[in-house]
């Protein structure tokens, strides 16, 4: 099973994204966490942790640099990049202006084993590693870079939890949408099936507020993820498409 998640969240840490989360939750959800054969453990090597390094700082970089071409300003600095086995695959703390992301090797053999689930029986090291780097190094990367963004507009703190997060998987969406549309329709795929599984909000109750009032219960939950899902989708089919510069300047609560 994967390392358990933190079952209590500081007021500090919200806006330190709960997206890899949600990602742990649909790759469990689509596949089952039932017995399977997990990869040889392997270990990451400080080549490993460098070019995994180099390349997130390329990334951060690039849209750093996309919101300085859209004319923007940000009194933060780009975030500091750590290359560390993270459990949610991914956060951003504003306290610290870190960005962690993990490498391949890093990780324990459950949390590998997670994405060979996704593609099935037979599914080789390179499928389950591109799998990874489409999942962590692509979307969830984006969103955090998002809260980023959303740091250096003053929001940091907020009770508006799911508007929070909602802008981030926004400003992810846009930028994708720009720079490499089929990151888009990989998460697609993967939201939809999630928005199939059952509605968790109690019956009466609307879903942005259920999500605000129960932030801190729901992020170590399965249920998150369908929130999330419903976010992303949002964001998909929002028409018009904002332009990357649009999501950065409407980056309000």
């Amino acid at each position: 099973m994967p390392r358990a998640l933190p079952q209590k969240r500081t007021k500090s840490m919200n806006i330190a994204s709960l997206l890899g989360c949600a990602l742990l939750a649909v790759l469990s959800a689509i596949n089952g966490v039932g017995q399977t054969t997990a990869p040889a453990k392997t270990v990451a090597t400080d080549a490993e942790i460098a070019v995994t390094e180099a390349r997130m700082t390329a990334l951060r970089d690039t849209f750093v640099k996309a919101t300085v071409d859209a004319g923007f300003t940000c009194p933060i600095a780009p975030p500091k990049i750590l290359v560390v086995d993270v459990p949610s695959f991914g956060s951003y703390d504003p306290e610290t202006n870190t960005l962690k992301t993990p490498s391949w090797g890093q990780m324990t053999d459950a949390e590998r084993g997670l994405f060979y689930r996704v593609l099935g029986p037979g599914a080789t090291e390179t499928a389950a590693r591109g799998e990874f780097e489409e999942g962590t190094h692509h979307w969830v990367f984006v969103h955090e870079l998002g809260h980023w963004w959303q740091a250096c507009r003053g929001i940091v703190k907020s009770d508006k939890h799911y508007r929070q997060e909602f802008g981030a998987n926004r400003i992810a969406a846009a930028y994708w949408q720009e720079r490499d549309p089929a990151v888009i329709r990989h998460q697609r795929s993967v939201f939809e099936a999630i928005l199939k599984r059952p509605n968790p909000v109690p019956e009466g109750q609307s879903v942005e507020p259920y999500f605000d009032a129960n932030y801190e219960k729901l992020g170590p939950t399965p249920a998150y993820i369908w929130f999330q899902a419903r976010m992303c989708i949002t964001a998909f089919d929002e028409k018009p498409e904002p332009t990357f510069t649009e999501a950065l300047k409407q980056t309000t609560l």
